[in-house]
C-alpha cells in the first residue's frame, strides 16, 4: 500500500458513522446479523424493512471502510426481515411467521454464496446446537432455489470460488490423518474466536465512552491491523482465492500462519466494538487460513500432495470446518463444499474435518441466541407444553391420599378442617366412598352470612361436581378445567360409580410444566 497510515482512519471514519446511525436509527443493526435474527426467531421479535434497510446500510459502511466482517450475517438479517414483514403482510399465524423468518433467512444465505441446498439447510439448523427446524425446510429449498436463481441470473451462476482440484484418486490414510489434524485445528481456532470476540465485547461494554464512538474506536485498531496484514482488510475473499490458486507470491507461509491470529483480533475489534456486519465470512476467511498453514506445516514434514491433500483443499475444508465448529452447524457446511466447489471431491474429507471439529468445539457457539433444542426455545414453549400434557395421565400426578369430609358435617367443621389443612377444596363422601358433593372455599366464604355452627356441609355444596378418571392426559384434564372454569376435580374410578380414588388441581398440572414433579 502506498498509504497504509490512511487505512486506520477509513476504518475509523466508518465505525464512527456505523456508530452514528446504529445509536440514532437501528439499534438492532449492531453486531452479528445472524444472531439477531435467531434471537428474533426465538423469542417472536417482529423484525421489519426498516431492520433490513439499516443493517444493509451500515453493514455495507462497515465493510467498505475495510473493517473485518462479511456480508452472510447481513444478508441473514436483511433476509430474515424480509421475511417476517411477508409474515405479517399476509397475517399468518406466529408459528408460520417464525417460518417465513427462517426462510428469509436461508434464502438469504443461499443467494450471497449461489449455495441453494446449504441456504435451505442452515435455515432449519442455525437456531440450535442440537436440534433441527423440521418445518422450515422444504419451504427453505423453494425460497433458496428461487433466490440463487435470480441472483445467478444477474451474477452469473459460477460458485463463490474458482476451485481448481486434480482429479479425484482415493483417499488415503495420510489423506485421512491430514483432515484429521485439520479437524482438531480448527476446532482450537474456533474456540479462539468465540473467546476473542466476547472478551473484546465485554471490554467495549465496560468501555465508559459515548456508545456513538465505541465502533470508531473498534475500528482505528481494525486499520492498524490491516496496515500490517492486507488479509485483515474487508472480507478477505479475494486473499482466500489466490491461496486456492497456489498463488502465493505476496502470502508466504509465515505471513498465512500469523494472519490467522490478527485477522481473529481485527475481526473481534470490527464486531465487538458494535460495529454492524457478521461471523460467517471472517470464519470462512479464519478457517481457510487455518487449512493452508495445516497444509503448509504437514507439507514441510513431508506429506506427499494427493487428489485429496493439496492447498487448494485444505483450504476449502478449513474454511467449512471453522465455521461449522464455530456456529454449530456440521450439516450445512458439509452440503457447502460441495456448492463452493461445483463437486463432490471434498465431501468426504469435509465430512471428517467438520465432524472431528463439531465433536471438539465444545458448548459455545458464536452466536449466543442459540439454544440446545426446541425445549430451549420460547417459540416453541406452546407445542412443547402440549407434548408434556398429553405424556402425562391423571394417575401419574394425581394425589391419593385424599381428605374428605361427609355430607352431615357441619360448615364451621369444613371450614377448621380446609384452614389446618390448608387445602381449597373437599370432596364430599358417602359410607361407600361415593363421590356426592364437592365444597370449596368459594362455597364457605358465600355461607359466612350462614349460622356455620348449624349449617350442615349438603346446604352449600355443589351436589354435581365434575369428576375425572385416571387414565385421561393432563391435556384432556386442563381442557375440562378450563371449560367448566374450575382448578379442582375429585378423580373417581369411573363416572357411573364415581368412587373417589384421588383428586387433582391445575397446580399439579402446573408443576409439571415447571419440571417441579
Amino acid at each position: 500500500m502506498e498509504h497504509p497510515y490512511l487505512l486506520p482512519i477509513s476504518t475509523a471514519i466508518g465505525g464512527f458513522l456505523v456508530g452514528i446511525l446504529v445509536h440514532l436509527f437501528s439499534p438492532e443493526s449492531a453486531g452479528v446479523g445472524t444472531d439477531a435474527a435467531i434471537r428474533a426467531f426465538h423469542k417472536r421479535i417482529p423484525l421489519g424493512l426498516k431492520t433490513s434497510i439499516w443493517k444493509l446500510i451500515t453493514s455495507a459502511i462497515t465493510i467498505g471502510s475495510g473493517q473485518v466482517s462479511g456480508k452472510e450475517g447481513p444478508i441473514a438479517l436483511i433476509g430474515a426481515g424480509i421475511g417476517s414483514f411477508v409474515g405479517r403482510l399476509f397475517k399468518l399465524s406466529d408459528r408460520e411467521r417464525n417460518i417465513a423468518l427462517a426462510v428469509g433467512l436461508g434464502a438469504g444465505i443461499a443467494g450471497v454464496f449461489k449455495a441453494p441446498f446449504a441456504g435451505a439447510i442452515i435455515s432449519s439448523e442455525v437456531f440450535y446446537k442440537k436440534d433441527f427446524e423440521v418445518d422450515a425446510l422444504i419451504p427453505s429449498f423453494i425460497a433458496s432455489f428461487v433466490a440463487f436463481m435470480i441472483v445467478g441470473s444477474v451474477l452469473g451462476f459460477s460458485p463463490l470460488f474458482i476451485v481448481e482440484l486434480p482429479e479425484f484418486e482415493g483417499f488415503s490414510l495420510f489423506d485421512f490423518l491430514s483432515y484429521l489434524i485439520l479437524g482438531i485445528s480448527t476446532a482450537l481456532i474456533a474456540r479462539i474466536m468465540i473467546y476473542a470476540l466476547d472478551e473484546v465485547k465485554s471490554f467495549f461494554d465496560r468501555l465508559e465512552v459515548h456508545p456513538v464512538l465505541k465502533p470508531g474506536i473498534g475500528g482505528f485498531f481494525v486499520g492498524i491491523i490491516g496496515m500490517t496484514v492486507p488479509i485483515a482488510i474487508g472480507t478477505g475473499y479475494g486473499w482466500l482465492q489466490l491461496i486456492m490458486l497456489n498463488k502465493l507470491e505476496y502470502l508466504p507461509e509465515w505471513k498465512i500462519l500469523i494472519s490467522i491470529f490478527l485477522v481473529i483480533i481485527a475481526f473481534a475489534f470490527t464486531l465487538g466494538s458494535g460495529g454492524s456486519g457478521g461471523v460467517f465470512g471472517p470464519s470462512l476467511v479464519i478457517g481457510g487460513l487455518t487449512g493452508a498453514s495445516v497444509y503448509n506445516v504437514l507439507h514441510l514434514m513431508g506429506v506427499p500432495d494427493s487428489s485429496s491433500f493439496n492447498i487448494t483443499a485444505m483450504t476449502v475444508v478449513g474454511m467449512v470446518s471453522t465455521f461449522a465448529a464455530a456456529a454449530k452447524a456440521p450439516l450445512s457446511t458439509i452440503i457447502l463444499v460441495a456448492e463452493i466447489t461445483g463437486g463432490y471431491q471434498l465431501l468426504v474429507p469435509a465430512t471428517v474435518a467438520v465432524a472431528i471439529a463439531h465433536f471438539l468445539s465444545g458448548e459455545k457457539s458464536i452466536f449466543k441466541s442459540q439454544v440446545d433444542t426446541k425445549l430451549d426455545s420460547a417459540a416453541h414453549q406452546d407445542e412443547i407444553k402440549y407434548l408434556i400434557l398429553n405424556r402425562y395421565l391423571v394417575k401419574d400426578i394425581m394425589k391419593k391420599e385424599v381428605i374428605t369430609i361427609s355430607p352431615e358435617s357441619t360448615v364451621l367443621y369444613a371450614s377448621k378442617f380446609m384452614q389446618e389443612y390448608r387445602i381449597s377444596a373437599l370432596p364430599v363422601v358417602d359410607k361407600e366412598g361415593k363421590v356426592i358433593g364437592l365444597v370449596t372455599s368459594n362455597d364457605l366464604i358465600k355461607a359466612c352470612n350462614l349460622k356455620q355452627e348449624q349449617t350442615l356441609v349438603y346446604e352449600i355444596m355443589n351436589d354435581n361436581p365434575i369428576c375425572i378418571t385416571d387414565e385421561l392426559t393432563l391435556f384432556e384434564t386442563l381442557s375440562i378445567f378450563v371449560e367448566n372454569n374450575i382448578s379442582v376435580a375429585p378423580v373417581v374410578n369411573n363416572l357411573e360409580e364415581r368412587i373417589l380414588i384421588g383428586i387433582i388441581s391445575d397446580y399439579d398440572i402446573g408443576k409439571i410444566l415447571t419440571g417441579k414433579k
